[in-house]
C-alpha cells in the first residue's frame, strides 16, 4: 500500500497509537474500578497525561492501559473547571507512577490549526468490548469557538473523552471534551490551553478560577508546513462500476430496505450477499427503474449474510480477481469508500483491524415482579403479555433454578441473571403450592429509559444485528443502517470487505475480504451442484 492510499501515514499513526491510553478509576487499596472508562494521552516520556476534567479528581488513581495490553497506574494532579455545571474549560492532567521512560505523543499548538485542515482522533469508546484504540479522522471545522473550544469532523461518543485529536503531523492539538448532535459537530480542548496553566496542572489540586500567572505558549516551528496541508488535494474516488443494489422484502409484515453487492462468479454465475437480519420473505431487487425476483440460495447466520440470486446481471465485483490477503495493523488509516445504491458513496477510514466482536448481552426480564419469600424468588405481579405469562408462569410461583442453577435467594436469582440475555431460552424449575413444575421462559428485553444523549441518536438508527461476528474490521465511514451490505474499496478500487452492521455512533462493522470469498466459496459450490 503506497504512502498516497494512506489518509495517515503509518509512521504517524504507530507513534500516536503508542501514546494514546484507556483508563479508569481504582479504588486504591483493593485496585477494583469505581469509575466509567475514558481515554488520555502521554505527551512526555516523565509520564505526563493529559486528559479532561469531567472524567477525573484530583488525588485519585486510574488504570491505564496500553495499545498493547500492558497495564500501569496513574494519580490525577489539577483540575482547572471555572463553570460547574458545563465543566468548562474541562482541563486535567495525570502522572503515570513508577518509572519511565514512557511511549509519548509530541503536542502541537492549536494556534496553527486552520479550518479544512486534515486532523485524526485516537480514543476508545466504552460501547466498544476492546482495550484496543479506534482510530477516526475528519477535519478541523472551526479553529476556536465562541466557549474555547476547537470544533472537528473527527467522529466520538462516551469513553473516547479526554482521548487526543492530532494534526495531520502526528501532534496533539486537542482533547476530545464532548459532541453537539449525533453525526454532528464535535468538541475538543486546545492544547494550547494545557500549555498556558501548565505549572498550575502539576498539583494535585482542583482549580476553580483561572490560574496567574501563566505560562508562555511559544511558537510553533512547523506552521506553515502544516499549512500546506490545507491545500492539499484529496486521493480522487477510484473508478469502478460497481454499486450497491437496493433490496425490499416482507420481514414481520413489513416492508424492510436494505443493501446488496453483487460477485461474479466462475461459469458466468453471480450471486448477491446481503444483510441477512434484514432481509425477509419474497426479496426483490430495484435497479435502473426496473425490479427483479431474487431467490435465496442459503443464509449464514454466523456472518449474519445471506446469498441471493436472479436470473439479471449486475454490475458485480469478480470474485477470482479478489485478493485473500488479511487486513494487518499495517493498514490502519487507510482511505475506503462504501459504495451505495445510485452511485453514492460515504468515505471513512480503517481503523481498527479484523477482531472476533462478542455477543453483547442485552438484559433479559421474566416481566414480572419477584420478592423472596420463605427463601424464594417469588412471582408478585406478572404482565398479563410477558415473557413469565407466556409461559404459563403465575403470581404466587415459587423460583427454585434456571437451566438447573439453584437460585433459591434474591442474591442467587439476581447473580444468575446476569448470565443470561435478552430472547435466551430458561429452563424454569418453579414451586405453585406444594407441585414442583417446570417451564420454559423467552426472556424480554428489559425496558431501559431512553438514553438522551446525542450519540444515542443515530440517523437510522443501530443495526438490529450488531455483535458476535467472528471476524469484523470497523471504520468511521457513518453507514447507516439500511445502508449494510454495500462493498468497500480502497483508493485503487480493491474489494475490501463487506458492510454488515452500524454498532454505534463511530463505529461500523464490515465483513473483511477473506471471510467474503469463504462465502463466494460456498456459493459457487450449490450453485454449480444445482440446476441454475
Amino acid at each position: 500500500m503506497q504512502t498516497a492510499d494512506r489518509e495517515i501515514p503509518k509512521s504517524i499513526i504507530d507513534r500516536a497509537l503508542a501514546a494514546s491510553i484507556k483508563m479508569f478509576g481504582i479504588d486504591s487499596v483493593s485496585g477494583q474500578q469505581n469509575s466509567a472508562p475514558f481515554s488520555g494521552v502521554i505527551v512526555r516520556s516523565d509520564g505526563t497525561i493529559l486528559t479532561v476534567a469531567h472524567s477525573t479528581k484530583p488525588g485519585n488513581f486510574y488504570r491505564v492501559i496500553f495499545p498493547d495490553g500492558k497495564q500501569a497506574v496513574a494519580k490525577a494532579l489539577g483540575r482547572l473547571v471555572v463553570d460547574q455545571q458545563s465543566n468548562l474549560p474541562d482541563i486535567a492532567m495525570i502522572k503515570m507512577q513508577g518509572e519511565g521512560p514512557w511511549p509519548f505523543a509530541e503536542m502541537g499548538w492549536s494556534s496553527s490549526i486552520a479550518e479544512k485542515q486534515p486532523c485524526f482522533g485516537i480514543s476508545y469508546p466504552e460501547t466498544l468490548p476492546f482495550n484496543i484504540p479506534f482510530l477516526r479522522a475528519g477535519r478541523i471545522l472551526k479553529k476556536m469557538d465562541d466557549y474555547g473550544f476547537i470544533q472537528s469532523s473527527s467522529i466520538m461518543e462516551p469513553g473516547d473523552s479526554g482521548g487526543p485529536l492530532f494534526d495531520a503531523l502526528g501532534r496533539v492539538i486537542g482533547l476530545h471534551s464532548r459532541i453537539d448532535a449525533a453525526e454532528g459537530i464535535n468538541f475538543e480542548v486546545p492544547v494550547n490551553s494545557y500549555r498556558i496553566y501548565w505549572r498550575s496542572l502539576t498539583h494535585p489540586a482542583a482549580i476553580n478560577s483561572y490560574p496567574t500567572p501563566t505560562d508562555s505558549v511559544g511558537s510553533d516551528p512547523l506552521a506553515k508546513k502544516l499549512m500546506e496541508l490545507v491545500l492539499k488535494k484529496p486521493a480522487p474516488f477510484p473508478k469502478t462500476n460497481v454499486q450497491s443494489i437496493p433490496i425490499r422484502s416482507t420481514l414481520h409484515g413489513d416492508s424492510v430496505y436494505i443493501l446488496g453487492t453483487a460477485f461474479n462468479l466462475a461459469n458466468n454465475k453471480q450471486v448477491i450477499l446481503s444483510k441477512s437480519s434484514q432481509v425477509g420473505a419474497a426479496p426483490k431487487a430495484k435497479f435502473n427503474n426496473s425490479t427483479y425476483a431474487l431467490e435465496i440460495l442459503f443464509r449464514d447466520k454466523k456472518n449474519d449474510l445471506i446469498a441471493l440470486v436472479s436470473d439479471h446481471k449486475f454490475p458485480a465485483i469478480t470474485a477470482s480477481e479478489t485478493s485473500r490477503l488479511g487486513i494487518p495493523d499495517s493498514l490502519l488509516g487507510i482511505k475506503l469508500w462504501s459504495l451505495l445504491a445510485s452511485n453514492k458513496l460515504k468515505s471513512g477510514i480503517l481503523g481498527m483491524s479484523p477482531q472476533t466482536f462478542p455477543r453483547i448481552p442485552i438484559p433479559g426480564t421474566f416481566d414480572a415482579h419477584m420478592q423472596e419469600i420463605a427463601g424464594l424468588p417469588t412471582l408478585t405481579k406478572v404482565d398479563s403479555m410477558g415473557a413469565a405469562s407466556r409461559a404459563g408462569l403465575r403470581v404466587g410461583d415459587q423460583i427454585v433454578a434456571l437451566n438447573g442453577q439453584d437460585v433459591a435467594s434474591a442474591v442467587k436469582i439476581n447473580a444468575a441473571m446476569q448470565q443470561f440475555s435478552a430472547g435466551d431460552t430458561l429452563a424454569v424449575q418453579f414451586r405453585r403450592g406444594v407441585t414442583v413444575l417446570h417451564a420454559q421462559v423467552i426472556l424480554s428485553k428489559w425496558a431501559a429509559p431512553p438514553n438522551p444523549h446525542p450519540a444515542n441518536h443515530i440517523p437510522k438508527g443501530k443495526s438490529t444485528r450488531r455483535d458476535n461476528f467472528p471476524h469484523v474490521f470497523l471504520h468511521d465511514s457513518r453507514i447507516h443502517a439500511d445502508e449494510c451490505g454495500s462493498p468497500i474499496i480502497d483508493s485503487e478500487g480493491n474489494f475490501i470487505g463487506l458492510n454488515i452492521a452500524r454498532f454505534s455512533h463511530t463505529a461500523c462493522l464490515a465483513i473483511p475480504r477473506d471471510t467474503i470469498l469463504d462465502v463466494l466459496s460456498e456459493a459457487q459450490y450449490l450453485i454449480s451442484n444445482s440446476k441454475r
